[in-house]
């Protein structure tokens, strides 16, 4: 099944889970340094995932079903000043 993410769209298992998708990303960025960082501090990457225009917070990770067609957005946690 098709999910959008961004603008290039992913393929990922029909019945798979918003979980499954945060575990793909989480290991795809694992070497970002923003992300690795985070990780070494308290064991959270602090990604947030948008489906369908709702902010998913961690306790629906393993409850969200992705169907074929969602809009998927992951906003990377960015630092400055």
């Amino acid at each position: 099944m098709r999910v959008l993410i961004g603008s290039p769209g992913c393929e990922i298992s029909t019945g798979a889970f918003l979980s499954d998708l945060v575990a793909v990303y989480e290991e795809k960025l694992s070497d970002d340094p923003v992300i690795k960082s985070l990780k070494e501090k308290d064991g959270k990457s602090y990604l947030v995932f948008i489906v369908n225009g709702v902010v998913m917070q961690p306790n629906m990770f393993d409850q969200t079903r992705l169907n074929a067609g969602d809009d998927v957005r992951i906003v990377h946690p960015v630092f400055g000043g």
